[in-house]
């Protein structure tokens, strides 16, 4: 790491503070699940990284606000049983609109529905992201071939029962509820036939099965019995139209974009989480998972928790349930612990990113480079840099002239520590924390003290680099080195986009479950898409 080579760079200051530092910031990317917590719950309810992210690890009890509109197609003018699962934006329920006569039902809760909130893209078919759900309310993790969506939420609801939910809040193109008991906690608002997109299915003919329909073995709808494929436009349009109808690529695009609303913070809003109750299968106490994630050595993409043992099975379901039967905790989380998270992605996302893109370019010179970089690095630390304590001043040998003064060798350690307490946390940490926000706070301290090491590491260097213009390259190549392992380290969503952004008309868009993603291994984006050109499949 940078501190081993301070000897050689002659500066008094750098050299007696690598023993005041605690660790080499690689110490602190190693051997945790600090990072993976802090993710995942800076991602929560936000499409973008729990597209990229699609097996979710995090479950989190929330609430549904009364009066907020829930969205539910259906091909006939019969309204849905219970359970049913309800769209958060209309576009989204729109897809399902593939047979004559397509009936938009509109409804709102009663009251404030209390929910289960599973992150990931946890409505897809795939294993991974039912891992969680299976182990709440599955007993096994059932395997593709085998699973029926119908089955699922019926046995998601007897969960829910038992642990006094009244539905659970899921993602796919958008967001979704799946609403155990319609009848008791929705009013119905509307419901109005709508132009239906190009379809093949003529009325009268098979679809989809719904939760009280009979079984069917037909291999078209096998393993995604409740999304219509791509159509050929067969059925005639309705009678008096006029030119061409909605395709469906056109009505599956538009349904990606309405969850794309809800790609970054604060994602979608119109469910409020419970922080105190947060349950993450990250945390190293479910050691069985921490062996197995060792033993995969894959990236977080791929995560699975299929390598669970019993106990930490157990364990794991017990303690979401535990979180749902103590309700929220007294008075809430003891603080607003999204804020906290964002607040250090707003802090540091933008600024590590000028910084490693200054340190990959190859148009300026080493020196100025390295200039550059000081004054970024300056900037992040200007938070925590109290003034030095100055040495006292060294004489020169030969004219007896004082040289400049040096800071005092706990200056850098200062700055570190500083920087590495986050306040808020301190603050929260003098009240009672459960012990699911005691893990977010320990994970926010891992995370924190991981930049401000990387960070007080390089300015140790670069706090005297001026005067050392012939080691300008090899400073430089060092801090790319550790700014790029820091941010593979943190690996935070918004670092993902589109480079060069895309041009007018165009959508920066993720292969989006079920569209582009059959397997689950395929190749995720983004890339720049026309959203009229229906290139989504």
């Amino acid at each position: 790491m940078l501190l081993y080579l301070i000897a050689s760079l002659g500066c008094p200051l750098l050299a007696n503070a690598v023993t005041r530092l605690p660790r080499s910031p690689r110490d602190f990317r190693t051997n945790t699940t600090a990072h993976l917590i802090f993710n995942s719950v800076s991602s929560l309810l936000q499409h973008w990284p729990n597209t990229i992210y699609r097996n979710g690890h995090t479950f989190v009890p929330c609430t549904l606000p009364a009066h907020t509109l829930l969205y539910h197609s259906r091909p006939n003018f019969t309204p849905p049983p219970s359970p049913e699962f309800f769209a958060l934006d209309m576009d989204h329920a729109y897809i399902f609109c593939s047979q004559a006569p397509c009936v938009m039902y509109t409804y709102m809760p009663k009251r404030e529905l209390k929910l289960g909130y599973f992150d990931g893209t946890s409505a897809a078919v795939l294993e991974g992201p039912r891992d969680l759900q299976d182990i709440a309310f599955n007993g096994r993790f059932v395997p593709r071939d085998e699973y029926d969506p119908w089955v699922h939420a019926r046995s998601m609801c007897v969960w829910a029962k038992r642990v006094g939910l009244d539905g659970i809040a899921r993602m796919e193109p958008s967001f979704e509820v799946i609403v155990c008991n319609i009848e008791s906690d929705l009013e119905l608002v509307s419901s109005h036939e709508l132009v239906y997109h190009q379809t093949m299915i003529f009325p009268g003919q098979p679809i989809p099965r719904g939760p009280n329909t009979t079984t069917t073995t037909s291999p078209q709808h096998r393993n995604t019995p409740y999304f219509p494929g791509p159509t050929i436009p067969v059925y005639p349009p309705p009678p008096g139209w006029q030119g061409p109808q909605r395709t469906f690529p056109d009505v599956a695009f538009e349904s990606i974009r309405a969850g794309m609303w809800h790609n970054r913070f604060p994602g979608e809003s119109r469910l409020v989480l419970d922080y105190s109750g947060i349950v993450s299968a990250y945390d190293e106490s479910y050691t069985s998972l921490v062996r197995a994630r060792k033993r995969r050595k894959v990236g977080r993409r791929e995560d699975r928790l299929e390598g669970i043992s019993m106990g930490d099975r157990e364990r794991l379901k017990s303690e979401m349930e535990s979180v749902l039967v103590r309700g929220r905790a007294l008075g809430g989380a003891v603080v607003d612990w999204r804020w906290v998270l964002q607040d250090m992605v707003d802090r540091y996302a933008g600024r590590l990113e000028d910084l490693r893109y200054l340190l990959r370019r190859s148009d300026l010179g080493h020196e100025e480079i390295v200039a550059r970089a000081r004054q970024k690095v300056l900037v992040m630390l200007t938070p925590f840099m109290g003034l030095p304590q100055s040495k006292p001043p060294i004489a020169n040998t030969k004219d007896q002239q004082p040289l400049q003064k040096d800071p005092d060798d706990d200056w850098l350690a200062r700055i570190y520590h500083t920087c590495a307490k986050h306040p808020t946390v301190e603050f929260a940490r003098r009240r009672t924390l459960t012990t699911q926000e005691t893990r977010l706070a320990n994970s926010i301290d891992v995370v924190q003290a991981a930049i401000c090491s990387s960070l007080t590491d390089v300015w140790a260097e670069a706090f005297g680099s001026g005067d050392k213009p012939l080691l300008a390259r090899e400073m430089m190549v060092r801090w790319k080195a550790e700014v790029e392992e820091l941010m593979g380290w943190l690996d935070w969503h918004v670092w993902v986009k589109c480079d060069p952004p895309c041009g007018p008309g165009f959508q920066c868009v993720l292969a989006t479950w079920p569209w582009g993603v059959e397997t689950g291994d395929e190749d995720i984006g983004p890339v720049c898409r026309d959203e009229l050109s229906g290139d989504v499949f």
